[in-house]
């Protein structure tokens, strides 16, 4: 499955972002954002062997000057919030992106010694193709 690689893409293509958008880590010593897959419940299976996967994952920007970061945490979630039918999809057809959906507003994390993080929590219902 490619979900995380094509969020990825997707936030990278965003004109307010940093640069730098890694997977897991943000960067330490500069402006960035990183992507975190975090715990989710189980796979939903339905009888014509559909299955929904939930993936949720946490938003990092880390940026020198608070409010930046601050803004560009809310324009991400307006971005993730307001997706077109298309805006993220599998360049290997494991999956069909259902539904995004912000469960954790944007919030302050903490102060790093090269600037300020801030967070959001999002979910994503993703249709797996077999």
């Amino acid at each position: 499955m490619d979900f995380l690689d094509r969020l990825k893409e997707h936030i990278e293509g965003l004109s307010f972002t940093p640069s730098t958008v890694g997977i897991g880590m943000y960067q330490e010593d500069g402006n960035s954002v990183a992507i975190r897959p975090s715990p989710a419940n189980p796979n939903e299976r339905y009888m014509n062997k559909g299955k929904i996967y939930p993936f949720s994952f946490q938003i990092l920007v880390h940026h020198q000057e608070n409010v930046t970061a601050y803004d560009t945490i809310e324009k991400i979630n307006s971005n993730l919030d307001n997706l077109v039918p298309g805006a993220i999809t599998s360049s290997d057809g494991s999956f069909n992106l259902v539904t995004m959906q912000c469960t954790t507003t944007p919030n302050y994390v903490q102060k790093t010694s090269y600037g300020v993080l801030w967070t959001a929590l999002f979910e994503a219902e993703l249709d797996m193709k077999e």
